[in-house]
């Protein structure tokens, strides 16, 4: 059994250089979100990885942030509801150049939009407005995923204590 769940953003997804119409986002979780929602912390990828950052009961396979994500280690799945969002683009279950255009029902290739960080950053704030989350705990990201947790603090300034 996977761990990873996936969102569909129903209707017209505008992105700095285009659109895409109901996109898929996958995304993974570890750890309780309080009745307050208020300990949830956000990770976003780089544009390779999956949204499966560290192991679970669900998916015991180790994840690619398998050191930061856990009891007791710095991303505390006691303490802390974890998000992870896989990018838009990616190969790992979010929309990307491989996905079917619902236009034109064939792959999207070389006609999929230029991708931004502050698309991937958008996509993410879906996946939080579908778990009941307003306001984050913590947004972080490695690699590319730092650019895009900098985005998201920036566009979604109110959805970020830090």
């Amino acid at each position: 059994m996977k761990a990873v769940k996936y969102l569909t953003i129903e209707g017209r997804f505008e992105m700095k250089r285009g659109h895409l119409m109901s996109p898929t986002v996958a995304f993974e979780t570890w750890g309780t979100l309080t009745p307050a929602a208020d300990n949830a912390i956000l990770i976003f990828t780089g544009l390779s990885p999956s949204a499966h950052a560290a192991s679970s009961e669900k998916d015991p396979s180790t994840g690619w942030w398998e050191d930061m994500i856990g009891s007791g280690k710095p991303l505390d799945t006691d303490r802390y509801f974890i998000v992870c969002v896989n990018s838009l683009g990616s190969c790992f279950g979010s929309t990307g150049a491989a996905s079917i255009d619902p236009a034109t029902q064939q792959p999207y290739r070389l006609t999929f939009p230029v991708l931004t960080v502050e698309d991937i950053a958008n996509s993410a704030s879906h996946v939080l407005d579908s778990l009941g989350i307003d306001q984050l705990h913590t947004v972080v990201g490695a690699s590319m995923g730092g650019m895009s947790a900098l985005a998201f603090a920036l566009n979604h300034a109110s959805r970020c204590r830090r």
